[in-house]
Formats: structure tokens, C-alpha cells, sequence
């Protein structure tokens, strides 16, 4: 696999009372035990670039030692914020770093719904939008230190070309809830852009042998 990273596809059954949105949040604190970062991407979202790094993207988006855990901006509207007037942060792309306070997020944010830690926050369980909610009406408040929380562009790393029209385009991850029929072509160019590139280099690299001289014996 590229980059030299782990990949997984991760399916777990959901805890009852539950939308199976959650299971993401207890796939992440399982493997946060294992990996020092944990990438995790929603199904219908996807990386218009594979070949630039995880590296390249923590550099530019200031992920620091401290950070616990960087997720994107929602569209600017009112049913994406919370009780505080705060613009949900999307849970479809999370990247999360190794931290006993990263572990304590994890585990406060998987436990929400029981109630016994935040009042209020067992509706997200099952109504929309589930763990997000739960994050950006409570999560979050607990979780405040200036270098906790990262928050990243909704215009880098939420919607995609399709949903321009809300400021979220997708430029380095791309998450399709405003068009799902639109994710299999992005998906297919995407792969084509990369593997087109790294064929033409391997044709350069080795034309000698590839390219085929008329003048010559073809296949000796």
C-alpha cells in the first residue's frame, strides 16, 4: 500500500439505541491503542490526491504534539451548530493522535449517550447527527485547551466540488453528503491521476528496455 501506511476497513456491530454512526468513534479509541495516529475516513469520503502524505497534510495543518484530534468545519448554516451557536466540526474525516488525554476524549465521547457524565447528550444515540452532535454540544467543552482540538477548513476538508455553493469544496479530502453519486467517478480519477503518473515515470525510468526499436530483434 502506498506511503507505507496500515490501512483497515473497519465493521463492527452497532451498540443498540445506537446509529451505527458511532461505531467510528469506538473503531479510532481501539485503534488508538496500537498506532500512534489514526486517519479515519467516513465511506462516502474520499483523498482526491493519494500520493501526497499524511505528513505533508499534519505539517500543513499544524498538527502538533499536543494535538488530540483535527476534524473539519460543516458548512456555515443553522442546523450544523450546537447549543452554543458553535458550527458543528464534521466527524467524516478524524485524524487523532496517542495521548492518555486523547484516550480520555475517546472515552467520554463513547460514552456520552449513557448520561451519566453529560445530561442530555442520550438523544444522540439515534437522532441526527448522532456522535457530531454528541462531540460539538459536549465533547468539545471538556476538551479546550488551546492545542486540544484542531480545526481544520471546510473548504479543504469537507463537501467537494459538487456542494461548492456552501464554501466546502473538498480540495484535500473531499467528503460527499451532499452528492453520493458523485463519489465513485471522484474516487475513479483520482486513482487514475496517480497510477497514470507513476506508470509514466516507469516507462521513463525504463524506456530502454520498454520501447520498442523497429531496427532491432523485438523479443530476443
Amino acid at each position: 500500500m502506498i506511503h507505507g501506511y496500515d490501512y483497515r476497513l473497519v465493521q463492527i456491530p452497532k451498540t443498540v439505541g445506537r446509529s451505527g454512526t458511532w461505531t467510528k468513534v469506538t473503531a479510532i479509541s481501539e485503534a488508538l491503542k496500537y498506532y500512534e495516529y489514526v486517519v479515519f475516513i467516513d465511506a462516502d469520503a474520499m483523498v482526491p490526491y493519494p500520493n501526497l502524505p499524511m505528513e505533508w497534510l499534519f505539517n500543513y495543518w499544524e498538527i502538533t504534539p499536543e494535538t488530540l484530534v483535527a476534524m473539519a468545519l460543516d458548512p456555515d448554516a443553522p442546523n450544523n451548530r450546537d447549543w452554543n451557536n458553535r458550527t458543528f466540526l464534521n466527524t467524516g474525516f478524524i485524524i487523532a493522535q496517542q495521548s492518555p488525554r486523547t484516550h480520555a476524549l475517546f472515552e467520554a465521547w463513547e460514552n456520552c449517550p449513557n448520561e451519566r457524565r453529560y445530561p442530555e447528550c442520550g438523544k444522540w444515540g439515534g437522532e441526527w447527527p448522532h456522535e457530531q452532535s454528541a462531540f460539538g454540544n459536549h465533547i468539545r467543552y471538556d476538551f479546550n485547551r488551546s492545542e486540544d482540538i484542531r480545526i481544520l477548513s471546510c473548504a479543504e476538508a469537507n463537501g467537494c466540488p459538487e456542494v461548492a455553493a456552501t464554501g466546502c469544496t473538498g480540495e484535500l479530502v473531499r467528503h460527499y453528503w451532499g452528492d453520493k453519486s458523485s463519489l465513485p467517478a471522484g474516487v475513479g480519477n483520482a486513482v487514475l491521476e496517480y497510477f497514470l503518473s507513476q506508470l509514466h515515470g516507469t516507462f521513463y525510468h525504463n524506456s530502454r528496455t520498454l520501447v520498442v526499436n523497429r531496427t532491432e530483434r523485438v523479443f530476443a
